[in-house]
């Protein structure tokens, strides 16, 4: 199980990605800008967002397939931080048993 504390403090985040892995399931918890609509002059929109990777053992993120990795988006503050954590909780055994 992960807890909020094993994800270091929210300022982390506004410069890197933070990895961890929990008994067969990796994660990672970093900053995004993703397209939130189009504005009324045609231009993309966009806002920044806390996503959360989760992938299968035993590989790293780069060498694990597209397809077998889940992803949630969460608001970029300290509560999405804690929504982030519960995302891997939630979806820990679901990474973890897939062949």
């Amino acid at each position: 199980m992960v807890n909020r504390v094993d994800l270091l403090a929210f300022e982390f985040y506004k410069k890197k990605p933070f990895k961890g892995s929990d008994t067969g399931a990796r994660y990672m918890v970093t900053k995004e800008e993703v397209v939130s609509g189009v504005a009324e002059d045609g231009t993309e929109e966009k806002k920044t967002v806390l996503a959360c990777y989760m992938w299968p053992e035993p590989f790293c993120f780069e060498a694990t397939a597209d397809e077998v990795k889940i992803r949630g988006e969460f608001p970029f503050s300290e509560e999405g931080l804690g929504q982030a954590v519960d995302y891997i909780n939630k979806h820990h055994d679901e990474v973890a048993h897939e062949d």
